[in-house]
């Protein structure tokens, strides 16, 4: 058995997946790379396949069904969440056993973040999401959740939702234990924060967020976030 999974649900990613998949085998040349693709009309797929060791395909995309999709299919000891715009830090395999072997009261392990941005906006976006992590235990995917299987399998794992299914399996995981987010930092891509603006995509973000809370379904949310139809 591997010990990392690395996880990733794609869709139409073709100019930014090949390199995505060259960083994480040559990171870590023994871990599992599983492809999970949302219906791409692109060559996402067809770039991927000599670089993943599974892909996944899905007809349409749904970010939830396909994380739980790769979680199935992959054969690792802990799983590694990772959106392909996100770079993992040097060293990560490491970094993930050691505080994995060091505490045995943890749901999952997530990476702090950063945009690569020297604008101070950028740096405060950064600051609420590492204190929400701390306070509330709610962070988003572009974090880079880690989990052992078990624990995947003891909380059920992502639910079957395009969009918000990490607040959702946050939800399930701090029943089981802690969420510790990381000090080393996973490189974000900025694109869209760049095309809205940092501080106006943060206050969508913060919309989206509060109606999911009020009981707007996750695939209006997903409508609203893409401006496409499922």
């Amino acid at each position: 058995m591997n010990t990392f999974s690395v996880i990733l649900p794609v869709w139409n990613e073709e100019a930014r997946i090949q390199d995505c998949l060259l960083r994480i085998r040559e990171q870590s040349p023994e871990s599992e790379i599983v492809v999970v693709d949302g219906g791409s009309s692109d060559r996402t797929a067809e770039r991927a396949a000599n670089l993943a060791h599974r892909i996944v395909k899905l007809s349409y995309p749904n970010r939830g069904v396909q994380l739980h999709r790769g979680a199935e299919a992959s054969s690792g000891e802990f799983l590694l969440f990772l959106h392909v715009d996100c770079v993992l830090p040097r060293g990560w395999p490491h970094i993930l056993k050691k505080n994995w072997s060091d505490s045995k009261e943890l749901a999952a392990t997530v990476f702090s973040i950063d945009y690569g941005q020297p604008k101070f906006r950028y740096h405060l976006i950064e600051k609420v999401q590492h204190l929400r992590c701390r306070w509330f235990q709610v962070v988003y995917g572009d974090h880079a959740f880690c989990v052992s299987r078990e624990m995947y399998d003891r909380s059920g794992g992502f639910p079957a939702v395009p969009l918000m299914e990490d607040l959702a399996f946050c939800h399930r995981l701090r029943s089981l234990g802690k969420i510790k987010l990381l000090p080393e930092k996973v490189q974000v891509s900025p694109r869209r924060q760049m095309k809205k603006g940092p501080l106006r995509n943060a206050l969508w973000n913060n919309v989206l967020l509060i109606q999911y809370y009020l009981g707007i379904s996750p695939e209006k949310l997903w409508q609203l976030y893409y401006n496409a139809k499922l």
